[in-house]
C-alpha cells in the first residue's frame, strides 16, 4: 500500500493523503484512523479530491465529495493546517471570543478541553501566536489516527504523521526533536513507551541520557491537565521554573505535543515555541507571580473586549504587585499585541518563523496590520491605575510597564487599599489578592478581604464601582460581604480558581 507522498504542494505545506481525507472529508471510511487504502483506491474510487483535481473525474463518488464543505482560508484555497490553540482548562469560552475577533467564525470553531481548534492558513496560524492573550501555544496537526497497541502505534504512526514536516522543521534544530505526551483512557497509557515507539515509526534518534535544558524547562502539566495534552501552570509556591523569554533560539529543540485519548492518538507540532504567557516585558516578578494570560483572561471577564473596547472607563487594581492586571489592561485597551509588547512595538520569535515553507510575504502582512492597529490611549476616555503597599513591588511594576511600551498609559503608586488611586468615574477593580493558601492564613486575610469589599460598598473609597478578583477560597469570598457572581473557573499555580464578580452582577456591564 502506498499514498502519493505529499499533495498540498500549491501551500507549500506537506500532508499525507490518509490524514487530510479522514480529517477533513471523510464521514464514513476512517482514512488515517483505522484503515489505510492504497492511492489506486483513492483515485479509481473517489475519482477527484476536493481542491485537488486529478485526470479521472469519473469515479461513483465523485460527485458526492464535491458537495462536501471544505475549510478554507480567506484567499479561498483550502486551509492548510488543522490548528489548536491551547489554554489553561476553563479558559476555552474566552479563547472562543478571541478567535471570533481575529475573524476565525464560531461555526469553525470546535472546543476541546484546554483548547480550540480550527482549520486555517498560514495568515490564521501566525496571527493567532501574534494577538491570542490567554492562548498558551498555537499548535498544528501533523498526524491522527486509532491505536490500542505498541505495534499498531508504530505501523500507523509511520503513514499518518507528517514526519516529512517534522525532519524539516528539526533541520535547522540539528535535528533534535522533543516529545510530550500525555495518555488518558486508553490502551496506550506509558507515555514513555508512546514516545519511543513513535520515535521509532518516525526514525528519529533517541534522545541522550537526559533531556536538553530547554526541554526540561518545559511546564510539567497537573493531571487534569495532562489528560487534555494542555499546558501546566507555575508549581504550588507560585514562582517561575524558568526566565522569562522572547522565543525560539537556536539551541531550541523542536516540540512534538502527543495526545492519546480514548485510543486516539493526535500529533501536533509546535509553531510558538517560548510559552505565549512570555510576553518578555516582565524581568521582576513578585512572590506569587500572576501569569499574564491569566491576567488577559480576567480583564476579558468583563472590563474589557477582545477588540480593546472598554465598558467602563478605568480599571483599578489595589494589589498590582509587579504590574501584570495593569500593564494587560494597558496593552489590550491600545490593541498592542502580546507578541509585540515593547517600546518599539518589535514581535517576538516563534518557532513556525524558522519553517521552511513560511511564507514571508503574509509574515510581514500581519505585523503591519497589527501595528496599523495599534492606537494611543486618550485617558479622558479610559484610565489604568496600579497600587501597591510594597514600594518595591510599584518599582518592578514601573520597570515591566517601561519594558512593555506602556508606562505613560499607566498610573502607578505606593498605597494601601484604602489609599489606592482611582478616578472620581466609577469604573473596574480588577485584581489578584493574596491567597490563604499561598502567601498566609485565611484568618489573617479575612479583614483585607472584608476591606475589599467595603470599598465598592455605599460609603466605601470606590462606592459604585464593579469589583472582580481572582478567588481561591470561598470563605474569603463571604469576608466581602458582597453578593457575588462566578465569571470564570480555571486553575492557577496549583490551585482552583475563580473570577469573582460584584457587587450588583444583574447589573454589571
Amino acid at each position: 500500500m502506498s499514498f502519493p507522498s505529499r499533495i498540498d504542494t500549491h501551500t507549500g505545506t506537506t500532508r499525507c493523503i490518509g490524514s487530510a481525507v479522514c480529517r477533513t472529508w471523510c464521514t464514513g471510511i476512517a482514512w488515517g484512523c483505522q484503515d489505510f487504502l492504497p492511492y489506486s483506491v483513492v483515485t479509481g474510487v473517489l475519482g477527484v479530491l476536493p481542491g485537488h483535481p486529478h485526470p479521472d473525474t469519473s469515479g461513483p463518488i465523485a460527485s458526492v465529495l464535491s458537495a462536501i464543505p471544505i475549510p478554507m482560508t480567506a484567499s479561498g484555497s483550502p486551509a492548510p493546517f488543522r490548528l489548536l490553540a491551547q489554554c489553561p482548562p476553563g479558559l476555552e469560552p474566552t479563547l472562543t471570543r478571541e478567535l471570533e475577533a481575529l475573524g476565525v467564525p464560531l461555526p469553525e470553531q470546535t472546543s476541546v478541553v484546554g483548547g480550540v481548534t480550527w482549520d486555517g492558513g498560514w495568515a490564521h496560524l501566525l496571527r493567532a501566536n501574534l494577538h491570542l492573550r490567554v492562548a498558551s501555544r498555537v499548535l498544528v496537526e501533523v498526524g491522527s489516527f486509532r491505536a490500542r497497541a505498541l505495534g499498531e502505534l508504530v505501523r500507523k504512526g509511520r503513514q499518518a504523521v507528517d514526519w516529512e514536516r517534522i525532519f524539516a522543521v528539526a533541520e535547522g534544530d540539528g535535528g533534535r526533536v522533543v516529545f510530550r505526551v500525555s495518555a488518558s483512557r486508553s490502551r496506550l497509557y506509558h507515555e514513555g513507551a508512546i514516545e519511543e515507539r513513535l520515535r521509532e515509526a518516525g526514525d528519529l534518534p533517541e534522545p541522550p541520557g537526559t533531556l536538553p535544558e530547554a526541554s526540561r524547562a518545559l511546564p510539567v502539566a497537573g493531571p487534569s491537565a495532562a489528560a487534555a495534552g494542555v499546558e501546566g501552570d507555575e508549581g504550588p509556591s507560585g514562582r517561575r521554573t524558568q526566565v522569562e523569554a522572547k522565543g525560539p533560539t537556536a539551541a531550541s529543540p523542536v516540540l512534538v505535543v502527543v495526545r492519546v485519548h480514548r485510543d486516539k492518538v493526535t500529533v501536533r507540532l509546535d509553531t510558538s515555541g517560548a510559552h505565549l504567557h512570555q510576553r518578555g516585558y516582565r524581568r521582576h516578578v513578585g512572590a506569587a507571580p500572576m501569569r499574564e494570560t491569566l491576567a488577559a483572561a480576567l480583564l476579558l471577564q468583563g472590563p474589557l473586549e477582545p477588540n480593546g473596547e472598554w465598558s467602563r472607563p478605568s480599571v483599578v487594581d489595589p494589589f498590582c504587585g509587579s504590574g501584570t492586571i495593569p500593564i494587560e489592561a494597558a496593552l489590550l485597551a491600545r490593541r498592542i499585541p502580546p507578541a509585540m509588547a515593547s517600546p518599539g512595538f518589535t514581535p517576538r520569535d516563534f518557532a513556525c518563523l524558522h519553517w521552511p515553507d513560511l511564507p514571508h510575504e503574509v509574515w510581514e502582512a500581519e505585523v503591519a496590520e497589527a501595528r496599523a492597529r495599534i492606537r494611543p490611549l486618550d485617558r479622558r476616555q479610559f484610565t489604568v491605575y496600579g497600587s501597591d503597599r510594597d514600594a518595591r513591588a510599584v518599582e518592578a511594576a514601573r520597570a515591566n510597564a517601561e519594558r512593555a511600551g506602556v508606562l505613560d498609559d499607566v498610573e502607578l503608586a505606593t498605597a494601601p487599599l484604602s489609599r489606592a488611586p482611582h478616578p472620581d468615574q466609577p469604573g473596574w477593580v480588577v485584581t489578584n489578592p493574596p491567597f490563604g493558601t499561598r502567601l498566609g492564613g485565611r484568618k489573617s486575610l479575612r479583614p483585607l478581604y472584608a476591606a475589599l469589599g467595603r470599598s465598592v460598598q455605599p460609603g466605601g473609597t470606590m462606592a459604585g464601582w464593579q469589583l472582580l478578583y481572582l478567588s481561591a477560597d470561598p470563605v474569603l469570598d463571604q469576608a466581602t460581604g458582597l453578593p457575588l457572581h462566578m465569571r470564570m473557573a480555571t486553575r492557577h499555580g496549583g490551585l482552583a480558581v475563580r473570577a469573582m464578580a460584584g457587587p450588583d452582577p444583574s447589573s454589571s456591564p
